[in-house]
């Protein structure tokens, strides 16, 4: 097991550095050269903004739970399961290492797994949201360039998340009854139906303590989940204008959303090699093969290789015992 693990993570590594060189070649690692330190450092303050804000949501939600998670102790929590995301195929190890850290803190399994997801509805409710948003400035091709424009958006959004999380909130018995229904009278669903009964029982606790938080601290929830999403999907503009190139904000913002769900499909860790071929073809309308390769590579290595090399000690640090176990039974 320790050896197909080591053999893929190394395989997505090797992909993720060689697609960008086919696309621009050496050119494209020049070209880096150009960006100052200071354009880096700020890029990846953006990320840990990111994980600053990710952490207080999960605090909000562990505390309302009786949890003891500190604000120190929930950055590094968000750090290690944002590691062990990036480091396994599909994401799966982000889930249980949320679990398995949240629990040492004063929750038990259960309500550790609510606020995971908890933690998951509200990314879904503002990727719902969002889209609809950066579909509708794609199809105007207006960016976002104002700071009154960007923090309208920034309202707009919030807003209407709040409001979509209370409307769910609300109807989420329909919401379950309906899917209980496509289940019935659907076949292929049908063997599906243990799985998608866990997560209608997932859902219903996450629903249960969202309800139990008040208007002002799920409104709070809501605001540090469209910070985090906000600043995570803001390196890529950022990388762009660093590199005075034009592209518009809505389509950038759809294209991350595909690329993050290709990530999924990718049996790779980080989905690598599939996310670097997607991410060329997506922006070569817009950008030169060399451009493109070396934004690439800056992109990269903020929302991937950073992961695992700030994620790697946090990781050991905190999974202490279970890392050793886990190790030793798989040699």
């Amino acid at each position: 097991m320790r050896k197909s693990w080591l053999a893929l993570f190394a395989l997505s590594l090797g992909l993720s550095l060689a697609v960008p060189l086919l696309y621009g070649g050496l050119d494209s690692l020049r070209a880096l050269r150009g960006v100052p330190v200071w354009a880096l450092a700020a890029l990846l303050a953006m990320v840990g903004a990111g994980w600053v804000l990710n952490a207080a949501r999960i605090r909000l939600l562990a505390t309302g739970l009786g949890g003891r998670l500190g604000r120190r102790r929930a950055l590094l929590t968000v750090i290690a399961s944002e590691f062990a995301g990036v480091a396994t195929p599909a994401n799966v190890g982000n889930a249980p290492t949320y679990v398995l850290l949240l629990s040492r803190h004063g929750l038990t399994v259960g309500q550790a797994a609510a606020v995971v997801a908890v933690d998951g509805l509200t990314d879904l409710v503002f990727f719902a949201t969002a889209i609809p948003a950066a579909l509708l400035l794609f199809a105007l091709d207006r960016g976002v360039s104002g700071p009154l424009r960007l923090g309208g958006l920034l309202l707009a959004l919030t807003l209407l998340g709040v409001a979509a999380l209370g409307l769910l909130l609300r109807h989420y018995r329909q919401l379950a009854l309906w899917l209980g229904r496509r289940l019935h009278h659907t076949a292929r669903l049908r063997r599906l139906r243990f799985r998608l009964a866990r997560g209608l029982i997932q859902f219903r606790r996450a629903v249960q303590l969202l309800l139990a938080m008040g208007p002002w601290r799920l409104g709070l929830l809501y605001l540090y989940c469209v910070g985090h999403w906000m600043l995570r999907y803001g390196v890529l503009p950022a990388i762009l204008w660093l590199m005075d190139q034009a592209v518009p904000w809505g389509y950038l913002f759809l294209m991350q959303g595909l690329l993050l769900f290709l990530g999924q499909l990718i049996v790779l860790p980080g989905g690598g090699g599939g996310v670097e071929l997607g991410f060329g073809a997506m922006l070569a309308p817009y950008l030169d093969p060399v451009t493109s390769a070396s934004v690439l590579l800056l992109w990269r290595f903020c929302t991937f290789y950073w992961y695992l090399l700030a994620g790697a000690p946090v990781f050991a640090l905190l999974s202490g015992r279970a890392v050793s176990e886990l190790a030793r039974r798989s040699t």
